[in-house]
């Protein structure tokens, strides 16, 4: 079953239609209907309104209606559509004006909408409010049937009962098992009207002819939406940063550095120019407490007098930017990093080789009775689920050892080196194994590795920073 919040539905079944209008039904029944049923959560299941840009359709010689004269444009009450395409429509009517059982005469317009050229639905639920019929709009001219007798009808005052038959009928994520089913009846008398017993297979050739056409515009449009979603992310993101002033970000900076060049310490950076703070105050900021900072920090910091060395056009602090870069850039960590490095590296493998497996298959199993909104586009992975326990981790983890004795940080560090040595060839094969999704690209995995960390060696580089002084060089 379904798992909807009772409370909603328990709202639509208490509704009272008693004297209201056509209105009140749209907007009290229709509409919270169509939000249980999975539409307008996501640009993919719009809803068109009547009224809306694009709603009017100009049909011509009504099929459904026996002497129909030419139309006029008409407005379906509502068209819920997935990815655009058209399967059902709604025609709300008043249960004060309109009865029970609904009269052919309020069934036809919405029947001509049906099966007009650019709609195709399938299926017309006429609703009172009160009383709800879905009709089979396509029925009739395959499969035999009496177009104005509904397929299926319910009462509001049995919803919650009948809730399971509505959502696996509607719903965004079962509408298409019902036309399946029509399908296959569909191409069985078609092939039972043959003598060829050839003709099953070269039908179904044909009607599969577009499956890779078809194949590749799901996956092109799959990939759009992981995009639109992770720029979703980005515009929150840079709307935060664009809303802090640059002491709270500054106080933000022991996240990891994002992907793209983008960073809490370039913001941190252009907002302290921004308000006039100099520029050899900023480099000492960030800078000053160095060595203690937590591995995160640092890079931030690291990314932040890139962008610094960038910005000015002070020699000075190009040279105090250069200067810092080639002591930092081969260096060996503090040993306080060496020992928060190490426990990154050894939670991440640890949660490779015993916790991603489960964490998998459990997810895997959940994802079953997800939408495919969450399977195909962005679908959580033992990594994107473990990640910020890992941050919330380290904050603890460094929040501990920074009050450690040199004598402490080093027995820790020798335990957690022969810990890290004993799983490594495990980690490997296992890390071979994972999806694209789950292994992180320059990941903790490989944080302080030697008793270093590559990016203090490859940021510059990759900026476009020499770690040599040009005045040096021309000296």
């Amino acid at each position: 079953m379904v798992n909807i919040p009772r409370p909603e539905l328990l709202e639509l079944q208490a509704l009272d239609f008693t004297g209201k209008g056509e209105a009140f039904v749209e907007s009290r029944f229709v509409t919270p209907l169509l939000t249980l049923l999975g539409y307008e959560s996501h640009r993919d299941y719009d809803v068109i309104r009547h009224g809306d840009d694009g709603s009017a359709f100009k049909l011509r010689y009504p099929p459904v209606e026996k002497g129909a004269q030419r139309v006029k444009h008409y407005n379906p009450d509502y068209i819920p559509t997935i990815r655009k395409k058209m399967f059902w429509i709604i025609e709300a009517k008043s249960a004060k004006d309109v009865a029970y059982p609904f009269d052919a005469k309020f069934l036809v317009q919405g029947l001509q909408y049906c099966v007009h050229p650019e709609i195709q639905a399938k299926y017309l639920l006429v609703t009172n409010g009160v009383h709800s019929c879905v009709y089979d709009a396509h029925g009739a001219t395959f499969f035999e049937k009496d177009i104005y007798e509904p397929i299926f009808e319910f009462r509001a005052i049995e919803i919650v009962d009948r809730w399971p038959e509505i959502f696996e009928l509607l719903s965004i994520e079962t509408l298409r098992t019902t036309i399946e089913i029509d399908l296959k009846s569909m191409y069985d008398k078609l092939c039972l009207s043959s003598l060829d017993k050839h003709y099953p297979r070269r039908l179904l050739h044909h009607i599969g002819m577009s499956a890779g056409e078809n194949s590749q515009k799901i996956e092109k449009h799959v990939r759009e939406l992981f995009l639109k979603e992770l720029a979703g992310h980005d515009e929150a993101w840079q709307t935060q940063m664009e809303s802090m002033d640059a002491e709270v970000v500054f106080e933000v900076m022991d996240m990891p550095l994002r992907g793209g060049g983008r960073s809490e310490g370039r913001y941190y950076v252009d907002k302290s120019l921004a308000v006039g703070v100099r520029e050899n105050d900023i480099f000492d900021k960030l800078t000053g407490d160095f060595d203690t900072q937590c591995i995160f920090r640092k890079l931030q910091s690291y990314r932040a007098l890139c962008h610094l060395y960038h910005r000015t056009n002070d020699q000075s602090i190009k040279h105090r930017c250069l200067e810092f870069f080639r002591v930092h850039s081969d260096a060996e960590l503090p040993l306080l990093s060496q020992v928060e490095c190490a426990f990154l590296r050894v939670t991440r493998k640890i949660s490779v080789l015993n916790v991603y497996p489960p964490l998998r298959d459990r997810l895997q199993q959940e994802l079953k009775s997800a939408s495919e909104l969450v399977r195909f586009v962005n679908p959580p992975t033992a990594y994107s689920m473990l990640y910020p326990i890992e941050l919330d981790q380290n904050r603890r983890i460094f929040a501990e050892i920074r009050g450690w004795s040199d004598e402490r940080l080093r027995a820790t560090l020798a335990e957690l080196l022969k810990t890290e040595e004993k799983i490594e060839t495990d980690f490997q094969t296992a890390r071979s194994k994972l999806s694209d999704a789950e292994r992180q690209m320059a990941g903790f995995e490989g944080y302080g590795l030697g008793g270093k960390h590559y990016a203090f060696k490859t940021m510059p580089p990759n900026l476009g920073i020499p770690l040599t002084d040009p005045n040096d060089a021309a000296n």
